[in-house]
């Protein structure tokens, strides 16, 4: 009962975290330090009754989930929020949670092998957000255009966006990142690709019109969305409780399916 009541009480400070994430790109560090605060008395009362293996679990979970986000955050795969909320749950749910509810066994497909809540969280949200390169793709499918074939893989990162009409966009409240960096070069001005993107604003987009305006440049732009990660880690950690590690069931079906025709 302790793990739902746990499980059901981190439910909240995600949700609103994804929340803040979708409308502004924050995520305040009150949420975290409040959350951490507020459930303690859960990790508390495990480690006094789980003792000394509980607690060499919660400092296995914690400090590998430290080393592991802080690379991601430096790799720039996500962001400082992302990294909190996982060094969180890694504190708060270091033991994989197991749950029965009218005679049915959570997680559905079994506790996995390696049995770190916040890793099977963040292998769960990196699972969904793979979702949205095929939506993209499908986007640019539908607004197809042969300018399009010059960058191919563009079409899994970004999509075409007029510049004139990015400004509007920006006073919608749009959060879009140019998927491509520009920089003069023998009197031209050349495009670069700009990895995790460049944050799209006022200035930013003036130059954008300056540089059309004077002809150095398409009128088109390739842009990213950048969707905050907080939703997909919010999805995978309801989907870690209820259902368990996607990607570790996905790979044992693939190999399971190579040994048919062993």
């Amino acid at each position: 009962m302790i793990e739902l009541l746990k499980l059901a009480a981190c439910l909240p400070f995600l949700l609103y975290s994804s929340y803040t994430d979708l409308t502004t790109r924050r995520v305040p560090n009150r949420v975290w330090k409040l959350m951490l605060l507020s459930l303690s008395g859960f990790v508390l009362y495990e480690a006094v009754v789980g003792g000394t293996p509980y607690i060499l679990h919660l400092l296995f979970s914690f400090f590998l989930i430290f080393a592991l986000t802080y690379l991601l955050f430096k790799a720039k795969v996500f962001g400082g929020a992302d990294m909190k909320a996982l060094v969180v749950l890694a504190i708060l749910v270091p033991v994989y949670p197991t749950l029965e509810f009218h005679g049915l066994n959570f997680p559905l497909l079994g506790v996995p092998p390696i049995k770190l809540f916040a890793l099977t969280v963040l292998e769960n949200a990196l699972f969904l957000t793979a979702a949205v390169p095929l939506g993209l793709f499908c986007y640019n499918l539908l607004h197809f255009n042969p300018e399009m074939l010059k960058k191919p893989l563009y079409m899994l990162i970004a999509y075409r966006v007029k510049i004139k009409d990015l400004r509007v966009l920006l006073e919608k409240g749009r959060h879009l990142r140019l998927a491509e960096r520009f920089e003069f070069k023998n009197g031209k001005l050349k495009p670069h690709f700009a990895g995790s993107g460049i944050v799209l604003n006022s200035n930013v987009l003036s130059r954008l019109e300056a540089h059309e305006e004077n002809g150095l440049m398409d009128s088109f732009i390739w842009v990213t969305p950048g969707l905050p990660f907080m939703v997909p880690i919010t999805a995978g950690f309801i989907m870690t409780a209820l259902i368990g590690d996607l990607i570790f069931h996905v790979v044992m079906k693939f190999f399971a399916f190579l040994r048919l025709f062993a």
